[in-house]
């Protein structure tokens, strides 16, 4: 019994710092007007020992050639394992944020979500 009573204390005084929700992160932004975009990628076509490839700065025009407004870019990796042999993909991708009503558009000029990719990573561009 004198274990219990000091273990029923505890749950109980836990259970009063739930609150009502009031305050949290979800409700503060709640009135706000961010417009979450969706992400997707495309090869920079690098390779393992010889690097070249597409630049971010190309496979950005790309979106913009089709008329897709880019909200933000940065390099990643696929974070598929590959072999390390010169001449193999390097798994370098262009990552884009874009808004959600434009994703079949950039399907249409070869980008793919980055939800198909779960072990894509951002990286720093070279």
């Amino acid at each position: 019994m004198r274990i219990l009573l000091p273990a029923v204390a505890v749950v109980a005084s836990l259970a009063a710092c739930g609150g009502s929700g009031e305050g949290n992160a979800d409700t503060k932004l709640a009135g706000t007007k961010i417009v979450p975009g969706t992400k997707v990628f495309k090869s920079m076509d690098s390779l393992q020992c010889s690097g070249g490839g597409v630049p971010l700065s190309a496979l950005q025009a790309q979106l913009a050639a089709a008329n897709i407004q880019v909200q933000a870019a940065e390099c990643g990796n696929d974070g598929r394992p590959t072999p390390a042999v010169c001449g193999v993909s390097d798994g370098r991708i262009g990552i884009f944020e874009i808004p959600v009503d434009q994703g079949a558009v950039a399907a249409a000029a070869g980008f793919k979500p980055l939800t198909t990719l779960p072990g894509a990573k951002t990286i720093p561009c070279a």
